[in-house]
C-alpha cells in the first residue's frame, strides 16, 4: 500500500478535489439552519445497502466530523484485527485530514480509503490513480467493498 504521507498525489488531491465538488466545500450552506434544527442526514451502509449506522447534520454543510464520527463507532463493532475499506464521495480528502490532524490514530491504519466508483472520475487525474476503487487493492470490480 502506497502510504499518503508519501503520494505526491495526496497533497495534489487535497486542494484540486475539495473545489470540484460542494460536499467538501464545509464553509457553503446548503441549508438553513435557522428554520431547521436538522439539515441533512448521512448514513454509512455497507456493500449490501443496508444502513449500519446513521447521524443527523446539524450545522451547515458537510462537516468531516460526521463521517469521523460513524467510522469511529463501525470500529467499535469490528473486530481489532479487522480492516475496513471505506469508499466516500470525498474520501481523498478525508484521508488527507486523518494523516493532518493526526485523527482516528487507533483505527487508522486500518483503514483502506477510496472513492465511491460514481464520484470518482469527478476527480483529478492523480487522485483517481490513488483512489479509484478498481486501482485499490481489495475492492474489486464492483461498485462496492468487500
Amino acid at each position: 500500500m502506497l502510504a499518503f504521507s508519501k503520494c505526491a498525489a495526496g497533497a495534489l488531491c487535497s486542494t484540486s478535489c475539495e473545489r470540484s465538488f460542494l460536499a467538501a466545500n464545509e464553509n457553503r450552506e446548503k441549508a438553513s439552519t435557522s428554520a431547521f434544527a436538522d439539515t441533512g442526514l448521512m448514513a454509512m451502509i455497507c456493500h449490501h445497502d443496508r444502513v449500519l449506522s446513521m447521524v443527523n447534520i446539524t450545522s451547515a454543510g458537510e462537516k468531516q466530523y460526521y463521517a469521523v464520527v460513524l467510522l469511529e463507532a463501525l470500529f467499535r463493532e469490528l473486530p481489532t484485527w479487522w480492516r475496513a475499506g471505506i469508499l466516500y464521495d470525498v474520501g481523498c480528502n478525508l484521508h488527507h485530514s486523518t494523516v493532518k490532524w493526526n485523527l482516528m490514530p487507533q483505527i487508522s491504519d486500518r483503514i483502506e480509503w477510496g472513492i465511491s466508483v460514481f464520484h470518482a472520475f469527478s476527480h483529478q487525474w492523480p487522485c483517481q490513480c490513488v483512489y479509484h476503487p478498481q486501482k485499490r487493492d481489495g475492492f474489486g470490480l464492483c461498485k462496492e467493498f468487500f
